[in-house]
């Protein structure tokens, strides 16, 4: 199932060809998988894969700004083909999300189990909501005694809680290259080998930063070499031991082990309620502990599943059927009710820790009462507003009701039937009101009240 899916991802994920400088090999259409342009996720691994003919087909239009973007690109970039995202320890974003080291397809398979997946970049009283939490830290050192003391509380404070933590010590990209060149054609080879050794390089100069020999609460750290892989190309196939194993060889094509960087602590450890640590071996091959489990009376019955890396629960590996089935087992062993799980990302120099949770304290404007000579300034001002406030606003003396105006003004008449006729609008219809008005009005008075009546009349004879 799994060669099934690896030759489908291969096929379906095929890098459409680019041009290195001079004296490079120029990489063919179909040569090899470029997982940076896929967005790996557990609904590619875990969901039959589109076989529409039509959903890849484009327009002549379609075409023609693509091979302009494509030249512009090439233009920009100097002729260079992107690398993959090798991001470590990311959920979400642009960059991280379709990294081979990416934690997209693990927090996937926590939702498909019924939780609830929520991303954190800090640890803070709001970590309270949730069950479990998985920690994927992009640093060599050992976690400090603050975060160390936060997450040991946490597990005070609830009951059946779970902490995840899993290991820096790997680089998918490392293993992503290796299976490339085991089926890229002769000319394609020199310019594989020298991404493979790129990404071994800078990840033994990350690597160079973890220390000698360290230790913390719940596993010591000692940089005793480079790790080495077990598995189908392994030496010798790999045997899994512990509760979270099943019996016979592990048919993986890698799982990283074999020299210890990350292990249980030898001698009895005290928490921070001066309670006994108990380490027990949850999963092993060849007798170096991959995965195991920490147990304390006072965390009501909460535990510590420390994992030796992420060479089984990252992006890339988990594209093999047998890590799926040891990241099931780890899901598993959370509890089976829903829970809600969070996902902390954290780089060096280690995570950030809260008393508060951040953003609940906003600035307003009080704190410049706690300021001399501000505070007297301020107060002195407060007090003349509220004196002006007072002076043009209160009303002095006892409220009295004000005289309601005559009815018997035939002036207010007027301007009410003025207010009216300028509502209709219509200004032909008020003067023809007002014309009628003016009729009525003439014919009502008496003959010596017309204008005509006082005018003296031309005598005939003059």
């Amino acid at each position: 199932m799994a060669d099934a899916f690896n030759s489908g991802v291969i096929r379906a994920r095929t890098a459409r060809g680019g041009i290195e400088r001079s004296g490079t090999a120029t990489l063919q259409r179909g040569a090899w998988p470029a997982f940076s342009r896929c967005r790996i996720g557990a609904s590619a691994i875990f969901s039959p894969p589109r076989n529409d003919p039509g959903a890849c087909t484009w327009g002549r239009r379609s075409w023609l700004a693509a091979c302009l973007a494509v030249m512009l690109a090439v233009v920009l970039t100097g002729c260079r083909v992107p690398q993959i995202d090798r991001t470590y320890g990311k959920r979400r974003g642009a960059e991280g999300e379709a990294s081979v080291n990416g934690t997209a397809v693990l927090a996937r398979m926590f939702e498909l189990a019924g939780h609830e997946v929520r991303t954190r970049s800090y640890l803070s009283p709001r970590a309270d909501d949730f069950d479990v939490i998985v920690w994927f830290p992009d640093d060599f050192q050992p976690p400090g005694e603050e975060p160390q003391e936060f997450l040991e509380e946490w597990l005070y404070r609830g009951r059946g809680r779970t902490l995840i933590y899993v290991g820096r010590d790997y680089d998918a990209a490392i293993v992503y290259w290796e299976s490339v060149l085991t089926n890229a054609p002769p000319e394609q080879s020199v310019e594989i080998l020298r991404r493979l050794a790129q990404a071994r390089a800078e990840h033994a100069q990350a690597r160079a930063v973890m220390p000698q020999a360290a230790e913390c609460r719940w596993f010591q750290v000692r940089r005793a070499g480079t790790p080495v892989g077990t598995g189908r190309r392994g030496e010798t196939p790999a045997t899994l031991q512990g509760p979270g194993a099943d019996a016979g060889p592990f048919r993986s094509s890698t799982l990283v082990g074999g020299v210890a960087t990350l292990e249980p602590r030898k001698e009895p450890v005290l928490d921070v309620f001066d309670e006994r640590l108990d380490a027990e071996t949850w999963l092993s091959t060849d007798g170096v502990p991959l995965v195991w489990r920490i147990a304390s009376p006072a965390w009501s019955e909460g535990q510590i599943i420390v994992v030796h890396n992420g060479s089984f629960l990252l992006n890339l590996p988990l594209v093999e059927h047998e890590h799926r089935t040891l990241a099931g087992k780890l899901i598993e062993a959370c509890g089976s009710a829903r829970q809600k799980v969070m996902f902390l990302e954290s780089e060096a120099p280690g995570v950030t820790v809260f008393e508060e949770e951040p953003g609940t304290k906003y600035p307003t404007g009080f704190e410049a009462f706690t300021v001399w000579p501000l505070n007297a300034i301020l107060l002195h001002f407060i007090v003349l507003g509220m004196i002006i406030l007072a002076c043009r606003w209160t009303v002095f003396g006892r409220p009295r009701e004000l005289p309601r105006p005559p009815v018997s003004d035939f002036g207010r008449h007027i301007e009410a039937l003025g207010e009216l006729l300028a509502r209709t609008q219509d200004h032909a219809y008020a003067e023809s009101r007002l014309a009628e008005y003016h009729r009525q009005t003439a014919t009502d008075r008496p003959l010596s009240e017309s204008p005509q009546a006082g005018r003296p009349r031309a005598s005939g004879g003059e």
